[in-house]
């Protein structure tokens, strides 16, 4: 039995574009994202977007999770417009206060705290 190839004999692709990897939501663009003020200057709505914002610094986190826990991830993304971020990191914040881990300061170290 021959293999399934393409017609230049070579191996059959994965079509890419699954929406495996890409941020929830990615693609998506709010109500003004393309709005422009007179005389070519952006509205004040879109440069409000654009400013940088200054928030506590993040660092990746790499995790494989069950099937239902994404499928329940999305949804609930989707559902309350959110970030897939800020969901696990509220997740995580609570759940570290109920198992009594200490809070950590902002360039991320935990200090020991006596009892």
């Amino acid at each position: 039995m021959a293999k399934a190839g393409n017609s230049e004999g070579g191996a059959r692709r994965r079509p890419t574009g699954s929406g495996r990897g890409r941020a929830v939501g990615a693609g998506k663009r709010g109500p003004g994202a393309g709005d422009v003020g007179g005389a070519g200057t952006p509205s004040v709505e879109l440069t409000a977007k654009l400013e940088p914002r200054k928030g506590p610094a993040k660092v990746p986190l790499n995790t494989r999770v069950l099937a239902s826990t994404e499928a329940r991830l999305t949804w609930l993304v989707n559902d309350r417009q959110s970030t897939v971020t800020n969901v696990v990191d509220v997740a995580l914040q609570e759940f570290f206060d109920r198992c009594s881990v200490p809070p950590a300061d902002h360039d991320g170290r935990i200090t020991e705290q006596e009892s």
